[in-house]
């Protein structure tokens, strides 16, 4: 990580109860922006859940009337908007964040209850399972900016929905509402907002509560389906099952 500034004492929390590691965006006086802070620190807490060998889930969500915001002010003027070099340089440490999330064998269930505006949501949308309150909503406001989305959006709203959709989200840059959002397949349910947190939570202790080398199989083999042949996949399919037929959980 490049050397910055600490705006806030905090952007991020992190608990463990019992399996489950909660992290937390934690500054909603900065509406929860993509700020330098935010990936460091939350790269710290991705980190720190994968290599504690009892937390076999993360369940990330945000405080205040906006989860996960869009890039952070200070970030746009003096990187994106900078030059090139500190633009890549900025978009590289994103990227190598949201690999992180799809890459780490911990499956992550992410938790809208609130806005999840530009890069916030493309965040938000590469975690595992998405539990939406009837109050959240999904922004990608990029092409009112003339920008593409950033934070893997399209390569994790392509993936959701499809090409076509995926192109129209991000053409309109209109909000998408979360029963709009559950209809389209960017979340995997909508409950209402008092009860989101206990639904995100109870689900997952459910999985927690599974063979971590099962699940694991499972979220690798899917974040990976993309780069398979069918030849290939039936091998790895055989391969992933032969293991865990092989380990103590079996």
């Amino acid at each position: 990580m490049y050397p910055y500034q600490k705006k806030f004492d905090h952007v991020v929390t992190y608990e463990k109860d019992a399996h489950v590691a909660t992290i937390t965006f934690d500054c909603p006086e900065n509406l929860n922006r993509f700020s330098e802070q935010v990936i460091d620190e939350f790269g710290a807490a991705l980190d720190r859940a994968h290599w504690d060998e009892d937390v076999r889930i993360i369940l990330l969500r945000g405080t205040g009337p906006v989860s996960f915001g869009p890039g952070d002010l200070d970030i746009i003027k003096t990187k994106l908007a900078k030059n090139l070099t500190a633009a890549r340089e900025v978009m590289f440490e994103i990227s190598d964040l949201i690999k992180k999330m799809y890459t780490i064998p911990t499956p992550i269930v992410g938790l809208a209850e609130g806005g999840c505006l530009g890069g916030g949501c493309n965040l938000l949308l590469s975690s595992d399972i998405v539990i939406a309150s009837d109050k959240a909503y999904f922004h990608e406001l990029f092409v009112d900016y003339a920008l593409t989305p950033d934070t893997g959006g399209l390569w994790a709203l392509q993936r959701l929905v499809g090409p076509m959709r995926a192109k129209a989200i991000c053409m309109l840059g209109e909000p998408v509402d979360a029963p709009t959002a559950a209809d389209l397949g960017m979340v995997y349910q909508v409950v209402p907002a008092e009860s989101a947190y206990a639904r995100a939570r109870e689900l997952a202790k459910k999985i927690a509560a599974k063979s971590p080398v099962g699940i694991n199989h499972i979220k690798q083999i899917s974040n990976r389906l993309h780069e398979y042949s069918m030849d290939t996949y039936f091998q790895i399919e055989g391969d992933y099952l032969a293991l865990s037929a092989l380990s103590s959980d079996f």
